[in-house]
């Protein structure tokens, strides 16, 4: 910019209206006085006017250019050499642009940066990943050198904060993959509480001994996570869900008090190191609600008490939350056997209606607490569609299959989404939703989180502030849809189909009804005991109970190895007290289950036609009555699949299509087909089921079901003229009348068109 022009801003602020205008700013005062600010070490402006050219640009495309330029210039007024700042940028361009993206996306980030200047070289040279180990080796060497509490917390503090600022250059600059972002930070937390643990431990030494077991060995410890660090999925600003868990009972050696309470006070230790406010703030908010017996339980628990309480006392919100267990800090080797021992009971043999109830009537409990709020549609962990939404599905599927299927024990949720589509849990498609969805989320919730380090996952109400979200979140405005608009669409979308997949595969397949949770239970244990069977089942009118739970397997059973075997077991136990009512109330309700089961089989697929059950009762119904009572229909079925999109048409109809309708589409059918036998048997064999199942649901007159019979009949026959006539047409010639036919065709051997014709219907069947 002309150092004049730019020197007559300065002068004349209301000169500048138009320019601030067109580079987006809305507070014109501030940023000319910012400007002038920057430009104080250069009074010719020789130097800062090609910066503003420079900046302009990148500023006007920014998230929120006054927070950019109020950052900027903070950032200058901290700078030791301002004239030295402007030279990096003049010779790497990409510095500015690098800045000023920081200082649109975070003000916690830029008020770092902004104390410490320094900070923004070492975060631009090649910053390789460092292993957790590396980082737990450095900060423990640099604890052990202090012996002060109030440095180890500083110590702690810092450490934590500059590796944010790493791991969100990566994030924001370097475009790294989500995985990799919360990867790192649950990593930087492991070796934060393993120092504090070091802290805690020493100075507890050093004030009661070495706890130790009655027979004189040491006592071990282990910090356990749970929640998103246990997932290893920690967010920037996440709490941390942490247990406490020793080994054996017994007493310190050196004033002799119980083990239990040395392990509490060690426990109260490693909390006040990671909790307690400093000038740096905390290191983290830990939540020890986890633990047995809550907040009223001890804050340490030993190995064989805790074992006790979860096979006694567990309830099914905790068996969800082991889920994400893990041990993270001290005694590693102690967690994981502890874990090894509870996995029976996290994963139990199957899962019944009252673990199902309670898994649904916690997320009830959650989306009451956020429309309480008033947050339904702008919190992106607890609202509609949101991160709770795709963790609680895939929780509930991993509790479901897991006791059977070990490689779905994991407590990371986009590993658990790939290996329920791996194990056939999951479809494609929903896999590739489900993916997308928790990625974008995370995404908008890491946003709002590192804009000022707060534990936040609410999206702004004002438009002006949404729009701010979507432009950090990567969209832009264009010609035909703004940045906001493109944002909507994408998350309105996203979380739609979120809690669609969430109602089909929880709420909608498996009801609250504690009448027929039996009937759930008994389908999804792998191996119930005959008594159970005989009670169960014994009330639907079986003659032999025991071969009807068999054949009831087999239907919960998917042979062909191309489906989905786990997904069938699945919706077919959802809706298997529907279905069970349903048989018992025909005349022969073995028979009726028998012939469910062959035409079930020959259609392919049985778990899709469980799943079309689940969300669509009637259908179920319809099946059921077919089997029952219209052999021959369910034969049609077995010979063609694909009149099961008939059947469902038939539901739905409301009265039957006129003649001319169907002549019309019967027409067009085989209008260019070489052989029509197989198009008018189909045809038949379509209104056939139509007319069956409309007559077996009584709706319309006897009149309307043998009228549509009539016509598909007549419609047949008349395809059958015109093309038996075309064929004669092509062969003889077409047939005249009139005075001068005779005259003008001689009489031939061969028969008559009209002769042939004949011959031809009269054979007909």
């Amino acid at each position: 910019m002309d150092p004049k022009l730019l020197k007559s801003y300065f002068e004349t602020p209301e000169l500048a209206n138009e320019w601030l205008e067109l580079s987006n700013f809305t507070d014109f005062k501030r940023a000319i006085r910012n400007l002038k600010s920057m430009a104080s070490f250069d009074p010719s402006l020789e130097t800062f006017g090609p910066f503003v050219d420079h900046m302009s640009p990148l500023i006007r495309f920014s998230a929120d250019p006054d927070m950019v330029l109020n950052n900027l210039e903070r950032f200058f007024s901290a700078t030791r050499s301002p004239l030295t700042l402007i030279a990096l940028f003049q010779r790497d361009p990409m510095a500015l642009s690098t800045l000023m993206e920081i200082f649109a996306t975070s003000q916690f980030l830029s008020d770092m940066l902004i104390n410490d200047p320094e900070l923004f070289a070492l975060l631009r040279q090649d910053n390789a990943v460092v292993p957790l180990s590396q980082l737990v080796d450095e900060l423990l060497e640099e604890v052990k050198a202090m012996e002060k509490d109030s440095l180890v917390l500083r110590s702690l503090r810092r450490f934590k904060r500059q590796q944010m600022l790493r791991i969100a250059y990566d994030d924001i600059i370097k475009r790294q993959s989500l995985e990799s972002v919360t990867r790192h930070i649950s990593q930087v937390a492991e070796a934060v509480i393993e120092a504090a643990l070091h802290a805690a431990g020493r100075k507890l030494f050093r004030k009661r001994g070495t706890p130790r077991s009655p027979e004189g060995a040491r006592s071990h410890f282990t910090v356990l996570a749970l929640g998103k660090l246990g997932g290893g999925e920690l967010n920037y600003s996440s709490d941390i869900d942490l247990m406490f868990l020793y080994d054996t009972e017994g007493m310190t050696d050196q004033d002799q008090i119980q083990n239990s309470q040395y392990f509490a006070e060690l426990g109260q230790e490693i909390v006040r190191f990671l909790t307690e406010p400093t000038e740096l703030g905390a290191a983290y908010r830990v939540d020890m609600r986890l633990r047995p017996n809550g907040q009223h339980g001890s804050l340490a628990i030993g190995f064989d008490e805790a074992l006790r309480y979860y096979d006694n006392r567990g309830r099914t919100w905790e068996r969800q939350a082991f889920i994400k267990a893990r041990p993270v800090a001290g005694n590693i080797a102690l967690g994981e056997a502890f874990l090894k021992q509870l996995e029976p009971w996290i994963y139990r043999r199957y899962l019944t209606q009252v673990d199902i109830a309670g898994i649904r009537t916690l997320k009830r409990k959650i989306e009451r607490n956020a429309r309480a709020e008033g947050e339904e549609l702008l919190n992106v962990k607890t609202g509609f569609g949101g991160i709770r939404d795709i963790e609680f599905m895939t929780q509930f599927l991993q509790l479901l299959h897991g006791g059977e299927l070990s490689q779905l024990r994991t407590g990371n949720t986009l590993t658990a989404i790939h290996r329920l589509e791996k194990e056939g849990v999951l479809k494609k498609h929903e896999q590739e939703m489900l993916l997308e969805g928790y990625r974008f989320l995370r995404k908008i919730e890491h946003r709002l989180q590192i804009m000022f380090d707060m534990q936040t996952h609410t999206m702004p109400k004002s438009t002006t502030e949404q729009r701010k979200l979507a432009m950090r979140m990567g969209y832009n405005d264009m010609p035909w849809k703004s940045a906001l608009d493109g944002f909507n669409s994408d998350f309105h979308y996203i979380t739609s189909m979120n809690r669609k997949m969430l109602n089909h595969i929880l709420i909608d397949a498996f009801h609250d009804d504690g009448d027929t949770a039996a009937e759930v239970d008994l389908l999804l244990d792998p191996a119930p005991d005959e008594t159970r069977i005989q009670a169960v089942l014994g009330k639907y009118g079986f003659p032999d109970p025991l071969k009807a739970y068999r054949l009831l397997t087999d239907l919960a059973d998917e042979k062909n190895p191309y489906f989905a075997a786990r997904r069938c077991r699945q919706f077919f136990s959802a809706i298997s007290p529907e279905l069970l009512k349903a048989v018992a109330e025909t005349p022969a309700p073995y028979q009726t289950l028998t012939t469910l089961a062959t035409v079930a089989d020959a259609l392919g697929e049985k778990g899709g036609l469980w799943e079309l059950f689940s969300f669509n009762p009637p259908s179920l119904r319809l099946f059921v009555r077919l089997c029952a009572y219209a052999p021959f229909l369910t034969d049609l079925l077995c010979r063609d699949p694909g009149m099961l999109d008939g059947l469902m048409d038939s539901l739905v109809v409301g009265k039957l299509p006129e003649r001319a309708v169907l002549d019309a589409h019967l027409t067009r059918l085989v209008s260019h087909a070489e052989q029509i036998e197989p198009i008018l048997s189909g045809f038949k064999n379509d209104m056939m089921l139509i007319a069956g199942t409309r007559d077996i649901l009584g709706k319309g007159a006897i009149r309307e079901t043998t009228g549509l019979l009539s016509d598909t009949a007549e419609l047949c026959l008349k395809q059958i003229v015109l093309a038996e006539y075309a064929k004669l047409v092509k062969q003889y010639g077409t047939p005249i009348t009139g005075e001068f036919g005779r005259e003008n065709h001689p009489p031939v051997q061969n028969p008559t068109p009209y002769q042939s014709l004949q011959s031809q219907l009269t054979s007909l069947p």
